[in-house]
């Protein structure tokens, strides 16, 4: 993905900010990078320029309205859901691309040094097929989730995800995941068969802790020329006296499904019901789950459409 400077938007008060020049610290990528802080802003600058190195294809992404500034200034952690294409190597390339803003729009409003941290969960085995066995993307925010169905897979698991929930709750992290995960291969399956439970698992324990949880969904989609990225509305799981509420989300969308629009009506958030009585902690996940895999296959949707129609908003850092 090549990343350039932001062109005809309609948010007159999008500012792109100076850029950063490949120093000593970018060209000992893959040497030195142990001798960084990752406490420190040379980390994020780091990463930052190391994604820019590999970025090299034009992305389509709807920054218009200032998503990502939002983002960065809300302060908030969120979790990334993002679904996967037919072209799965491209999908993390995405992935990359959009941390890569992230990471350059805390560095334009100096918030280097404490901006909360990327978390990307990635599958065990394919981080030990690479040359080090992962050590370097684990240093730069890889989690590693074991695919394995045996107890001591599931331990392991279990004790990374209270980690993650942890760091979460105290606003030290981002989680990036993709909840299709090994799953997305097995293209023949409907979606809501491959969109596994761990990240509805994630907010319902995290809720235990704090009141809201942020979930954006980022659709991905591609041709043989350009990617385009379409960063959604943030949908919102609250704890509250009466129950679980979620934010209607994408719900204004045209391809936000139909349903699930007209439970939402005109109101923002709604009460998580099954037949008209609130649903209880133990039988949650598979609603978060439900209500989470419609805004990201609407979200999808809105990047095919974008993909189509595209006339690029590229940048170049």
């Amino acid at each position: 993905m090549k990343i350039l400077a932001i062109s005809n938007t309609t948010n007159t008060k999008y500012k792109r900010g100076p850029g950063f020049k490949a120093s000593a610290l970018f060209s000992d990528i893959g040497k030195k990078y142990k001798n960084i802080n990752i406490n420190s802003e040379d980390y994020i600058k780091y990463i930052y320029l190391f994604s820019k190195k590999i970025c090299n294809q034009t992305c389509e992404i709807n920054v218009e309205q200032g998503a990502i500034q939002k983002l960065v200034s809300s302060k908030e952690p969120a979790i990334f859901i993002m679904n996967h294409t037919k072209t799965q190597s491209k999908d993390i390339d995405a992935a990359i691309f959009f941390n890569a803003l992230l990471y350059r729009e805390y560095l334009y409003q100096g918030l280097g040094k404490n901006c909360l941290h990327s978390k990307i969960m990635t599958g065990k085995g394919f981080l030990k097929r690479l040359k080090d066995g992962g050590e370097t993307l684990e240093w730069m925010g890889a989690v590693p989730v074991s695919n394995s169905m045996k107890p001591e897979g599931k331990k392991e698991n279990s004790k990374m995800l209270q980690e993650l929930i942890n760091d979460f709750t105290q606003n030290r992290i981002n989680i990036f995941l993709f909840p299709e995960g090994a799953l997305a291969a097995l293209s023949f399956l409907p979606a809501n068969y491959k969109f596994q439970p761990g990240v509805s698992s994630i907010i319902k324990k995290t809720l235990d802790t704090i009141p809201s949880v942020k979930v954006i969904p980022l659709g991905f989609a591609h041709n043989k020329k350009i990617s385009s990225i379409h960063i959604g509305e943030p949908v919102y799981f609250r704890k509250t006296e009466d129950g679980y509420t979620a934010s209607r989300g994408n719900a204004s969308s045209e391809f936000f499904d139909k349903l699930l629009a007209g439970f939402y009506s005109e109101k923002e958030e709604k009460l998580i019901t099954n037949n008209g009585c609130a649903v209880e902690r133990e039988n949650l996940v598979p609603y978060i789950s439900g209500i989470l895999l419609k805004n990201l296959e609407c979200c999808a949707k809105e990047a095919k459409k974008d993909l189509k129609n595209s006339m690029p908003k590229v940048f170049v850092i």
